[in-house]
């Protein structure tokens, strides 16, 4: 497969998006800041147990998320700020939030999503996909079952114009958790501080935009 810029910034993009998604899992939390459903879940959850403090840190992480997706459909049309670029500066930005994370874990488990909330979604809905095809960079689950169809269309009923979308998903999602095992790589030897090196990345991805 010839890979066409927009391709190529993609897959490193999903790269950052594993990369920075694995902060909250090895931070206590234990689960990725990448997708709002059990955020979302557990603000309902703390209204219906009466717990006020569980319904406020979540909702904040609500509105980050939130937050997110509005100034990435709002500043293309009414700014001329390049979303995709700033969107590494988030994430490099992000970062540096994370560097500066309490090793000992003593902050509310909540607040360890936060960075990625933000982040993250901005980065996904400024990247969505290539080749036609929409793929998010930041979490697996509809790259996981695209991937699987197209290797059940290819294989099992013989159509091979499948092939260009089973290796789009199929890299996507290598790329991405080639990120989270670097990320965990990075975060084992050098603690939160290791989440720094998201600039190489984002900087190349920059690099690339810039050359257009």
């Amino acid at each position: 497969m010839n890979l066409n810029p927009e391709a190529r910034t993609h897959y490193l993009v999903s790269f950052i998006g594993g990369f920075l998604g694995i902060f909250p899992i090895v931070n206590a939390s234990h689960f990725l800041g990448s997708a709002q459903t059990s955020n979302l879940i557990d603000i309902l959850l703390g209204f219906i147990y009466g717990n006020g403090r569980s319904v406020l840190f979540h909702a904040g992480g609500a509105f980050l998320y939130a937050f997110a997706v509005f100034l990435v459909t709002f500043l293309p049309k009414h700014t001329k700020l390049n979303v995709k670029i700033l969107a590494m500066i988030v994430d490099v930005a992000a970062g540096f939030a994370m560097w500066l994370f309490p090793v000992e874990k003593n902050l509310p488990v909540t607040l360890y999503l936060y960075p990625t909330f933000f982040a993250l979604a901005f980065q996904w809905c400024s990247f969505k996909g290539a080749y036609g095809f929409s793929s998010s960079t930041i979490f697996s689950s509809n790259n996981f079952r695209q991937f699987i169809a197209s290797l059940t269309e290819i294989y099992c009923n013989g159509d091979k114009s499948f092939s260009l979308k089973a290796r789009f998903f199929g890299l996507t999602l290598l790329c991405f958790h080639l990120g989270l095992t670097v990320g965990w790589i990075f975060w084992h030897f050098l603690g939160n501080a290791g989440f720094l090196f998201v600039i190489v990345p984002a900087a190349t991805v920059v690099c690339g935009i810039l050359k257009k």
